[in-house]
């Protein structure tokens, strides 16, 4: 039996982790001094709640590799022979890092462990862990779990809008004078995550325009979706959903079909009111 570790960046809704006994390690959220587990002491309807009147910018940090090593024990001494931890893509996060820490001392202790860089993050990685999950369940081998992934993470995208610069500016995403003209001209920002690469769409002045070019740059991405999933960064953004969903499930499935609320160790990043679209597709296209 193989187990699944991921960590929370991945944005799994509770009921399918419970339902597929998916691993899932907290990452780390510094709010005005207080350090919380992402989704443990803190979470996200609060987070994103009080966002606007924290004083100080929320830090955010992976899980310790002692975290990762007593995860990949538990599972062993559960009756797992082989752990696939998946996560957050490496060039976001240190995440992968401590995994692969955690790992080599696992082999020591005659534990197999393979770790998986996703290129990707909130349901991007999400879906490689579920497909991972239900791969074990059916009783698949660690190599071959691992091969489904390395293939499959190529045929993920992530579409998204921020709704300010703000965020991006004090994490550092963006320059101080580029987030400043951004913030006197209300600019929203529309980026594309595939395979660890963030590049940027198109910048628009209002947010009806950056909806319609979320959803357009959606429609011209290359290749067949298989499904897609709607994120956001809190806010009441009901009707924008709304409008996402009516123009693509014609097209493929929404999976899942509730909008996931992004994690906060990627909202402290990128602001409130942020938009995106998950997009797998059915094969790999440049």
């Amino acid at each position: 039996m193989v187990k699944v570790v991921t960590d929370s960046t991945g944005d799994v809704p509770v009921d399918i982790v419970r339902r597929l006994g998916i691993i899932v390690l907290p990452m780390i959220v510094e709010v005005d001094g207080v350090t919380h587990q992402d989704g443990v002491t803190l979470t996200r309807e609060q987070f994103y709640a009080s966002l606007p009147s924290y004083t100080s910018f929320p830090k955010t940090a992976a899980a310790s590799p002692e975290r990762f090593a007593d995860a990949y024990r538990a599972a062993h001494a559960a009756g797992a022979d082989g752990v696939v931890s998946v996560h957050i893509a490496r060039t976001i996060s240190g995440v992968c890092n401590a995994a692969e820490l955690a790992a080599s001392e696992a082999a020591d202790a005659g534990i197999p462990v393979r770790v998986v860089d996703s290129g990707s993050m909130t349901m991007g990685l999400g879906h490689l862990v579920i497909t991972a999950a239900e791969m074990a369940q059916q009783g698949a081998t660690l190599d071959a779990i691992v091969s489904t992934l390395e293939a499959m993470k190529q045929r993920i995208r992530i579409l998204a809008m921020a709704d300010t610069l703000k965020y991006l500016r004090k994490s550092g995403r963006v320059s101080s004078l580029t987030a400043g003209i951004g913030e006197l001209l209300q600019i929203k920002l529309l980026i594309e995550l595939k395979q660890g690469a963030i590049t940027q769409l198109d910048r628009v002045r209002t947010r009806g325009r950056g909806v319609e070019r979320l959803i357009e740059a959606v429609r011209q991405t290359p290749g067949a979706p298989r499904c897609f999933s709607i994120v956001y960064t809190g806010g009441d953004q009901a009707s924008d959903i709304a409008r996402i969903r009516r123009e693509l499930e014609p097209i493929a499935p929404i999976e899942p079909p509730t909008p996931v609320l992004v994690t906060p160790v990627i909202g402290a990043h990128f602001g409130p009111m942020g938009l995106g679209v998950v997009i797998v597709n059915e094969r790999a296209h440049v």
